[in-house]
C-alpha cells in the first residue's frame, strides 16, 4: 500500500472515530434549518387601485408601503395584476 493511501485511510479513521466519541448526529437539511418547525406564511393578494391606461409607480408606492408595514413581503405579481405577499403566520 502507498503512502498517500496509508494517510488518507489513517485521516478517514481519525475523523469517524472523532465524530463517534463527540456524538455528532445528520440533521435532514429540513430540520438542520428549522429548531422547532417548519416555518408557516399567511398570504395576502390585492389588485392595486389604479387605471390600466395609468400604470404610474408613484400612484403604487403608498399602497406598498402600507402592506409593508403590516409585514407583509411582496413575493409576487401575476399576468393579471395581483400583488401576492407573504409574512410569517402569527
Amino acid at each position: 500500500m502507498d503512502t498517500n493511501t496509508r494517510r488518507n485511510i489513517l485521516f478517514a479513521l481519525t475523523f469517524l472515530a472523532g465524530c463517534a466519541v463527540s456524538q455528532v448526529r445528520w440533521l435532514p437539511p429540513a430540520l438542520a434549518q428549522s429548531e422547532t418547525s417548519i416555518p408557516r406564511w399567511d398570504y395576502y393578494c390585492m389588485r392595486p387601485e389604479m387605471p390600466l391606461n395609468r400604470m404610474d409607480p408613484r400612484d403604487l408606492t403608498p399602497q406598498l408601503q402600507a402592506a409593508g408595514l403590516q409585514g407583509w413581503e411582496l413575493v409576487t405579481i401575476d399576468s393579471y395584476r395581483n400583488y401576492c405577499f407573504k409574512r410569517p403566520l402569527r
